[in-house]
């Protein structure tokens, strides 16, 4: 063997050696952290559980261990974060005044408040996230302070943080504040309002004048789900709009109200220009038509676009009386309209 093959050889030897060796540690690291961090996740629960089934003259004690436990070792704040927040929403909502002093005594509260001024967007993310959880109410002010950030993710945990802390004014600010240039998705939004912790139809009322067709089109789909009869003139007055998805949205929202009231309105959007919104129309009349809708939808099943066609047929025979004026197409000459309607009562037999 040359000298250059055994210097190879030692130096391949001496590189197996050092990874193996450094797997065997980093395993064993591994092994006793996470050892480590589920004993002091069991002795955090069990002291913090302690709290509320110990005498109030004991109370403080309890705080000193957990004080104790925690110290000041962020790491150790997370994971009596998290215990709190796992014990879930309804626990947190019935201990709410014991736990806002626990929060306070031990820190929690200022180290949340702390986090919220980092240099990191993720902390800061994080901080607003455990706020909301926490049910901490008196932080939306500071939490507010962030409402210029130029990260989706801090401005996404800040909306939801207001949203489950029940602060109507805080939310309808953000949501109104700069519309344009948030980025969030329209489901993002759509998850904060129906997080919000308060009346979904005085959070709508009071954002609804204020934003641009795009937010207003979000609020109408976020609330459309509550069927609030009386947003109904809100949805009748955006059946007009000049925005597509907005006629689209409002047309949807009066279909959840089920009342046949609405049908002559929504009847004027069969005409609309946008087949999108005839479609829309069309599937609406299903829940709130009548024998009145069956003339206009019987029109419809012969529009240019399928999908207008279809759903005008489905509304059709699903409306009571529909079946037999339904009939009447199939021996017409409008194939399109007949081929419709045929294709429904296949479906539907």
């Amino acid at each position: 063997m040359t000298k250059e093959a055994l210097y190879l050889l030692l130096i391949s030897s001496a590189l197996f050696s050092f990874f193996f060796i450094s797997i065997i540690v980093i395993w064993f690291f591994r092994y006793f952290s996470e050892s480590a961090t589920s004993q002091l996740k069991k002795q955090l629960e069990e002291v913090f559980t302690s709290y509320f089934y110990t005498e109030n003259k004991n109370k403080r004690t309890i705080v000193q261990k957990l004080n104790k436990i925690v110290g000041k070792s962020a790491r150790k704040k997370e994971l009596f974060i998290n215990i709190v927040i796992n014990h879930d929403a309804d626990f947190i909502h019935t201990h709410h005044d014991q736990l806002m002093n626990i929060y306070e005594l031990t820190g929690t509260k200022a180290f949340l408040l702390k986090r919220l001024q980092s240099n990191s967007v993720h902390i800061q993310s994080l901080a607003c996230r455990h706020l909301g959880e926490l049910q901490l109410r008196d932080t939306t002010a500071s939490i507010l302070t962030l409402i210029s950030s130029k990260n989706n993710d801090v401005i996404y945990n800040m909306m939801l943080a207001l949203a489950k802390l029940g602060d109507l004014e805080g939310l309808v600010h953000v949501l109104t504040y700069d519309s344009q240039n948030m980025n969030l998705s329209h489901r993002a939004i759509i998850e904060i309002i129906s997080a919000f912790d308060g009346s979904k139809e005085e959070l709508f009322r009071q954002t609804i004048d204020r934003s641009d067709d795009y937010m207003k089109g979000i609020l109408i789909k976020a609330v459309a789900d509550y069927s609030i009869e009386g947003l109904s003139e809100h949805y009748i007055k955006y059946l007009n709009s000049e925005d597509k998805n907005l006629r689209i949205a409002s047309i949807r929202a009066l279909s959840e109200l089920n009342n046949p009231d609405y049908e002559a309105s929504m009847l004027t959007k069969l005409d609309d220009h946008d087949w999108e919104v005839r479609a829309a129309a069309a599937k609406g009349l299903e829940k709130i038509g009548t024998k009145n809708s069956l003339a206009d939808l019987g029109k419809t099943t012969g529009d240019s676009v399928w999908w207008v066609r279809h759903h005008a047929a489905s509304a059709l025979v699903l409306i009571p009386g529909g079946i037999a004026y339904a009939s009447r197409i199939i021996d017409g000459d409008d194939k399109f309209a007949r081929d419709a309607v045929i294709s429904v009562i296949e479906m539907t037999s």
